[in-house]
């Protein structure tokens, strides 16, 4: 007997450092729900202090800096709607991907003489999830990352974080807590995402590998298979969590600083394609397994309907006795044409898991947030109109 996980242990987003720090300190308790009390804990940790810091200072509103930090709203959606959506996003994805697995086994395409590799899959997968190594890269990558811009204003103007303009790299009391506990606070938690995507990637890879049973006539023309692109996907809320972010940083730049979004189409579509390649990316595995299982069947059912073609041939067209007998009504000459109907569905078998419904999902989820940005610019049914022609 392979050695196995249960559904109820598996997870690729409870562990680590920081999930074991939040245990010992009470904030998450395994046998209950603890999103809300996270949030409250994060947003007390990361965007509270800021507050109470400009308060201090006498940064939070119009105080002769350029940005005070009420209207620094890029802040406020990376702690205040970024960090609780994908708090909350760990027991989706996590929900998504047992489903996931689980129809694996459901479809018939997990056999005993595959099921090890499968397991293994799972088992490994619950390592790494586990692992403290991955934590300990992204800590190294933040201190590397503080080090060299720590003192860097990377903005022309006077902030709530950099508040003097005789002395633009020095910090305000808010900038040295956003510099060295919210923002590096905030990139762990974004890094662990990633790092969660490459641990669903590589255990997509591992079942890729574990010679599934694929149906090449089933209907969803992806060999049975075609539930892993069934919108959304398990890191659509990432990806939407990427463009809130995202937008929120271009809309501050367009209006303080007066950036122009034409200027910026190309990074705009970067962007997009990276968010799409997040979420279809891990299933470029099963290209391969598919394309050889559509081969197969094509020789397959080429070969049965030549067997039954010339059956058929010999029964009621050689045979002069049997071609006195009335064909209409004979079982024989439907069988053909179902036949013919299976062998045209193994042809039209695709190689992907997924299709245009699978990138326009993701796509719609990109754009939604950006749609607030053009407005700002561009006047909202222009918007709505290029969407719609963009999408359909």
């Amino acid at each position: 007997m392979a050695a196995s996980i249960s559904d109820s242990e598996f997870s690729i987003t409870r562990g680590g450092l920081l999930y074991r720090l939040l245990i010992k300190i009470g904030i998450i308790r395994p046998e209950k729900k603890s999103a809300g009390a996270q949030i409250i804990f994060f947003i007390g940790l990361c965007y509270l202090p800021l507050l109470l810091l400009s308060l201090w200072e006498g940064y939070h509103w119009d105080s002769g800096i350029d940005v005070p930090f009420l209207k620094e709203f890029a802040t406020a959606i990376r702690f205040l709607l970024v960090i609780p959506l994908l708090i909350i996003a760990e027991a989706i994805v996590d929900k998504r991907v047992k489903l996931t697995l689980g129809q694996f086994e459901r479809s018939g395409m997990i056999t005993s003489e595959n099921r090890t590799k499968f397991e293994s899959s799972k088992i490994q997968a619950d390592q790494w999830t586990e692992s403290i190594w991955a934590d300990v890269v992204i800590i190294l990558l933040i201190v590397l990352n503080l080090l060299i811009k720590n003192k860097i204003n990377t903005v022309d103007l006077t902030t709530w974080a950099f508040p003097y303009a005789e002395d633009p790299y020095r910090h305000s009391l808010a900038g040295n807590w956003a510099a060295f506990v919210s923002f590096p606070v905030f990139q762990f938690i974004l890094w662990r995402w990633i790092w969660r995507w490459v641990i669903w990637s590589r255990m997509l890879r591992m079942i890729s590998r574990a010679d599934l049973s694929i149906i090449p006539t089933h209907p969803d023309r992806s060999g049975g298979l075609g539930f892993l692109g069934e919108p959304p996907m398990p890191f659509s809320i990432f990806t939407l969590g990427l463009s809130l972010l995202f937008s929120a940083i271009l809309a501050e730049r367009v209006i303080f600083q007066g950036l122009f979004l034409q200027d910026h189409y190309g990074v705009i579509i970067l962007f997009a394609l990276i968010c799409i390649l997040i979420n279809l990316l891990p299933l470029h595995s099963f290209i391969q397994p598919l394309n050889a299982a559509r081969i197969k069947g094509i020789y397959t059912y080429h070969a049965l309907i030549a067997r039954h073609h010339r059956a058929f041939d010999r029964k009621w067209i050689q045979d002069k006795d049997q071609a006195q007998e009335e064909i209409l009504g004979s079982p024989d000459a439907s069988s053909a044409a179902d036949i013919q109907a299976v062998y045209e569905a193994v042809k039209k078998m695709t190689v992907f898991p997924f299709d245009l419904k699978t990138m326009a999902a993701t796509l719609g989820i990109v754009l939604f947030p950006l749609l607030f940005v053009f407005a700002l610019q561009i006047p909202l049914a222009e918007v709505l109109k290029k969407l719609i022609g963009i999408l359909f």
